[in-house]
């Protein structure tokens, strides 16, 4: 068996879960549908002979994995627990100075970008992984991207409630519950289900419509939003997303008018995960 499949493993090797799906599934189908068309012909052919269908098809698989671990009368209950390290994956924590922080919230997760380096370093050697390997380091790359510019995805050390044992209502900055448009919710849902779809109601889920609206970024500016570190730019995530907790508080009541107020911050990410996505295919997968 090839040496990469122990690389593959050895990131499968921690064990926590986290709670919430990130950006909700049609952000993330057209965050991908954006990267795709900026792949070269030849790294997006090989990305879609390797996973067998447009990525498009695969970026919400590691939201889907979660359904079967923690449903014990699913199908798939037993053969999903293999997978269940990754569910802690879809957070990262920043300090004060939006450095990325190796703490860990209060239900463990937080650890998205060392495994997120791991996942793309696996598949700068995709050359000696099996097939398979890379397939699955695919998938988490595409996905770990996009969840890194989600504005909900990202804990502040600042905000120590984050990482205190979980109380009634829920922590004060990520799941804490709020009324949007007249129902109980949490924060943190509004932002993955709603945050992108609302700036445009008349373009019903139309990807094209929306990439057309938002992606307005000349080459130059594309350029310098993919220079620098995987780590840069999760500092710039978190500087960037830090505004959407300054005006709300547990309880709260909230409606669509309060998500445009924060149009370039869901606008600015969504395209930034698009290109920086890209990027990465493009860099690693020549």
């Amino acid at each position: 068996m090839k040496r990469t499949f122990i690389l593959l493993v050895a990131i499968l090797s921690c064990a926590a879960v986290n709670e919430a799906v990130a950006w909700g599934g049609w952000a993330h189908r057209f965050i991908t549908y954006t990267a795709d068309k900026y792949l070269d012909p030849e790294v997006k052919a090989k990305v879609d002979n390797y996973l067998g269908s447009p990525m498009i098809e695969h970026c919400c698989w590691m939201d889907d994995i979660r359904r079967p671990i923690r449903r014990k009368n699913h199908p798939d209950h037993e053969k999903a627990q293999a997978w269940r390290p990754s569910l802690r994956w879809h957070h990262m924590v920043v300090d004060e100075k939006f450095r990325v922080s190796d703490k860990r919230s209060a239900i463990g997760s937080g650890d998205m970008l060392p495994n997120l380096e791991k996942c793309i370093e696996n598949l700068r050697n995709h050359r000696n992984m099996t097939d398979s390997a890379v397939v699955v380091n695919l998938k988490y790359v595409i996905h770990m991207m996009q969840d890194m510019h989600c504005p909900s995805h990202i804990y502040y050390t600042e905000f120590p409630d984050c990482f205190e044992p979980l109380v009634e209502g829920g922590r004060k900055r990520d799941q804490m519950r709020i009324v949007y448009e007249g129902e109980k919710t949490s924060y943190h849902a509004v932002w993955d289900g709603e945050s992108i779809l609302v700036l445009y109601p008349e373009f019903g889920e139309d990807y094209e419509k929306f990439r057309q609206k938002m992606d307005k970024y000349s080459a130059r500016q594309r350029a310098k939003i993919c220079s620098g570190t995987l780590n840069d730019w999760a500092s710039d995530a978190g500087k960037r997303c830090r505004p959407i907790y300054d005006k709300i508080q547990p309880g709260d009541h909230i409606d669509k008018k309060f998500l445009i107020g924060y149009r370039k911050i869901s606008e600015g990410q969504a395209m930034r995960s698009a290109y920086r996505l890209a990027h990465i295919l493009n860099t690693t997968l020549k």
